[in-house]
């Protein structure tokens, strides 16, 4: 495999990018780190610029955290590219972990694996990691699907490893989207396999107590399965279609009832059950 970049994408995080900068470039293997600067108006070209040339750094208008990502892809010189979200830190190992699992693995377009959750400190929160882990493995036993993943993102950006030609074969970030990497991943799901390491973390995933914009992140789940259950109309060759859909409908009623519309939820609950979701009731009633 020919070079490898590892990509920071941040915007207005001077307090702890400089904790995903030196986890990066802790790292035991020869990479590029590219950060894009979505246009910060705080500290963060100054925290950057302590790295000199071990950082390759790039600045532009604002254009939202999709927009960055895609200047990222098109800028980085590697043909893997790995990402790291600016206010967390990858743990020590995790790109030999996952060149070992993706070599001699052409089928593999995307790697990735479990986070330690921890408080804006990187204080570790021993209860809610188990809780995430054991989640997020049993939504991969089997193996990681569309279908599967259609009921929820069981996957962080900050461990994710990519093949520079998914890109090419996928298309870019939806920067239509509040929540762009779950849609990418579903997209790269119609056409590649992906890896899931469950062992040791890779990277540490920093919560906030603003709940990390859970308005936004219901917006775009829902945005983002609305635009998969039209593909899938479009798509009816798509393996387990059908599960695809009773997946997607039943996350957009369990959305909508978290966030108090309960006729958006049953509407969309019941659409569920009609494609085999007996737990869909429990919603729709």
């Amino acid at each position: 495999m020919s070079g490898l970049t590892a990509v920071i994408v941040t915007y207005n995080r001077a307090r702890y990018v400089a904790d995903a900068i030196e986890s990066v470039l802790a790292q035991d293997v020869d990479l590029e780190l590219l950060v894009v600067d979505d246009g910060s108006t705080d500290d963060t070209a100054e925290v950057v610029s302590r790295y000199g040339e071990d950082v390759r750094y790039v600045r532009q208008d604002n254009r939202g955290r999709a927009g960055a990502r895609n200047t990222a892809v098109r800028l980085a010189r590697g043909d893997l590219i790995a990402f790291c979200d600016s206010d967390d830190r990858w743990l020590p190992g995790r790109i030999e972990r996952e060149l070992e699992a993706i070599e001699d693995r052409p089928d593999v377009g995307m790697v990735h694996g479990q986070v330690e959750l921890t408080d804006c400190d990187l204080r570790p929160l021993a209860a809610e990691t188990h809780a995430n882990r054991t989640i997020f493995s049993e939504a991969h036993r089997g193996g990681a699907t569309y279908a599967g993943y259609a009921s929820n993102c069981r996957c962080l950006s900050s461990t994710i490893l990519v093949r520079r030609e998914v890109f090419d074969s996928v298309g870019m970030y939806d920067a239509s989207l509040p929540i762009e990497d779950y849609d990418f991943y579903l997209r790269l799901l119609l056409r590649w396999d992906v890896l899931f390491l469950d062992g040791p973390p890779l990277a540490q995933y920093r919560t906030h107590s603003e709940g990390n914009a859970a308005p936004n992140l219901a917006a775009g789940q829902i945005r983002t399965a609305e635009k998969h259950l039209a593909l899938l109309e479009e798509r009816p060759d798509i393996p387990d279609a059908r599960r695809a859909r009773r997946n997607f409908n039943l996350m957009i009623a369990r959305t909508w009832r978290v966030q108090g519309d309960r006729r958006r939820a049953r509407a969309a609950a019941l659409r569920a059950l009609r494609l085999g979701a007996p737990q869909a009731l429990r919603v729709a009633l």
